[in-house]
């Protein structure tokens, strides 16, 4: 016990030296304590409701929907919101969750879960809750395969057994097979008559149970949808949360005979409020508190205009650039969009390494798993590419078959708005990673200047 305590002092120690600081968004309290003490999760006082959300894609905005709809409603809550969602990232949370002398001074603990470390730690942490958003094909380097995102979660899943209760997608055909042995409840949608572009990034092509062929009956995004195998009758589980009626255009969901508002006009993120209403219905809360905080809420980035200039329209989305799956997700979202458009990616124009070295290879792989074809589109007038991987998206948005001629090399990414107001187009979409967003903000900031 005194082992423990040390960690602990140590780790709150480091937290008062981080705020002085102002480095705030570090694990490095979480760091200390475990490398002290390696039962420290065993120990460790927890809330009375921990509830973990894990998944390929849309882990973080789900997660923050359920944290902020809690202290919304005057719960105290420790949430991991930076981003650090493994071993060091839990402890720190948990910590920053509990008094000196380890006695709980939060109600709920939120854990935004990395998929493929879930099995290391969440046995040790016993989550009263387990959301699983999806699983899609994420970076090659780390990921490989989506059976090996499968593996990891489910691995966890036995570990927990029944004391953890599991939220599924139900349009998922891969993350709907987890957890045979927990309380399982499902979520998912009806036919949003959603305009399905055919992708060739695929994360699942046979039934997992026969290996007979899958038919949809209608498709929401990718591989998510209304599924079913007429050889061994695998099919969409029953919802306990069914999204029955789901406007995009106007923003609104009805989830068991309830209207909810939608944050954004995007599929995937509807998904996100869908998991976290299903969630946070489980709990018990009441369907009109759920919708009063979302009507509050707003995405602040996907497909809202962040600034207007000579009559252009400037927006941003943001995407997991090593996983495919999500950039090409982007892609038919655009693609999608009736406007006279232009498209600039900085996915790939941040580079460690110095100009003229060979990139690293598991960069050239995620550019060559992605769509690109989706966005030979007529409307997309002009496609640009910037950074130290400019010619070799230059490259591959041609084997996609588009034109050279809708292909733009910038050198500088401020160039942006000089070539768009030489177009006769409504809007120009630009598609960053999370992590250099702050590049695009540079970019918008330059143009209203």
């Amino acid at each position: 016990m005194f082992r423990f305590y040390l960690a602990l002092w140590a780790a709150k120690l480091m937290m008062v030296f981080c705020n002085i600081r102002k480095k705030t968004d570090t694990d490095l309290p979480g760091h200390v304590a475990c490398k002290i003490c390696p039962s420290f999760f065993e120990t460790i006082t927890k809330p009375k409701l921990i509830i973990a959300v894990t998944g390929t894609n849309g882990k973080s905005m789900t997660s923050a929907l359920i944290n902020d709809f809690l202290k919304y409603i005057g719960m105290s809550t420790s949430f991991n919101d930076w981003g650090a969602n493994t071993k060091a990232g839990y402890a720190t949370n948990f910590i920053r969750g509990v008094s000196l002398m380890n006695k709980a001074r939060v109600d709920c603990s939120v854990l935004e879960a990395d998929e493929l470390t879930l099995d290391d730690q969440m046995a040790k942490i016993g989550p009263d809750y387990l959301l699983v958003t999806n699983i899609f094909k994420d970076s090659l380097n780390r990921s490989s395969h989506p059976e090996n995102v499968f593996d990891h979660i489910e691995n966890a899943l036995r570990k927990l057994g029944d004391k953890t209760t599991v939220l599924l997608n139900a349009n998922d055909p891969i993350s709907s097979e987890l957890g045979e042995g927990s309380r399982r409840l499902y979520y998912g949608m009806g036919d949003t008559r959603n305009k399905v572009l055919t992708n060739n990034t695929r994360e699942y092509s046979i039934c997992p149970r026969c290996g007979g062929r899958v038919k949809y009956d209608y498709r929401h995004y990718r591989h998510i949808g209304k599924f079913r195998c007429d050889k061994c009758g695998f099919r969409t589980p029953n919802m306990d949360y069914d999204a029955e009626f789901v406007d995009l255009d106007n923003r609104t969901m009805m989830v068991n005979g309830h209207e909810y508002p939608l944050i954004s006009n995007t599929i995937y993120n509807a998904f996100n409020v869908l998991s976290a209403v299903a969630m946070l219905r489980e709990l018990g809360y009441r369907e009109g508190e759920i919708s009063a905080f979302l009507s509050s809420q707003k995405s602040n980035d996907i497909n809202d205009t962040l600034i207007e200039k000579d009559g252009i329209g400037y927006y941003t989305f943001e995407a997991g650039t090593k996983s495919a799956s999500a950039v090409s997700t982007v892609f038919e979202v655009i693609a999608r969009d009736p406007s006279d458009k232009m498209v600039v990616l900085l996915t790939d124009d941040e580079d460690n390494e110095e100009e003229g070295s060979v990139p690293a290879v598991d960069k050239l792989l995620n550019i060559y798993e992605r769509d690109y074809g989706i966005l030979n589109d007529p409307k997309i007038k002009k496609i640009a590419v910037t950074g130290l991987m400019g010619k070799q998206l230059k490259m591959r948005l041609t084997l996609a078959g588009i034109p050279n001629e809708r292909i733009l090399v910038l050198k500088d990414r401020a160039d942006v708005q000089k070539y768009a107001g030489q177009m006769v187009i409504d809007k120009v979409f630009f598609i960053n990673d999370a992590d250099p967003a702050a590049s695009t903000k540079d970019i918008l900031e330059s143009i209203v200047s």
